[in-house]
């Protein structure tokens, strides 16, 4: 290393190493997405294309992305994708588990009145209306704005919360 350079990153691929197809595919593939974001006319990604297809080594490839952004900026424009906390997946099992539970006792209430003959009324609709009532109660608790998966801590709001929450 001299006139000043700096070591650079080992696992950065060597400028005079030679390209495979997979590299010459990715640089094409990459030149594509920066002109279909407008950054390279029709006319310079044919040139650019021509050359990543001819290139020998990963210099030849760089020297084609050179004047353009990393392709993560490339992509600044996509929406990323929603990002779930644990403490709102918690909540979601949570709520999955008494929709099971509610689930059951109503299947068995239902396995009841059948198995007494079916006769009369169907009561078992009490027993389906409390049940979706009380998940619909949870589902608002586990998943509402201020839900335990909302991510707030509770201690700090002053509602107690548990000892690990206050300990935090």
């Amino acid at each position: 290393m001299s006139d000043g350079e700096q070591p650079g990153d080992p696992t950065a691929p060597v400028p005079a190493v030679r390209a495979s197809d997979a590299e010459r595919e990715r640089t094409a593939t990459l030149l594509r997405d920066h002109a279909a974001a407008g950054r390279l006319t029709p006319e310079e990604l044919d040139e650019r294309l021509d050359g990543a297809y001819a290139a020998r080594t990963v210099g030849d490839l760089g020297a084609l992305l050179h004047d353009l952004p990393a392709s993560a900026d490339a992509d600044a424009g996509a929406p990323a994708p929603p990002v779930r906390s644990p403490a709102r997946e918690a909540a979601r099992r949570r709520l999955l588990h008494a929709a099971g539970q509610a689930l059951l006792v109503s299947a068995a209430a239902v396995a009841i009145w059948l198995a007494t003959g079916a006769e009369g009324s169907f009561w078992p609709k009490w027993v389906i209306l409390v049940s979706a009532i009380r998940i619909a109660f949870a589902a608002w608790r586990e998943l509402g704005p201020d839900g335990a998966g909302s991510g707030r801590d509770e201690a700090r709001l002053g509602r107690g919360g548990s000892e690990r929450t206050r300990r935090q």
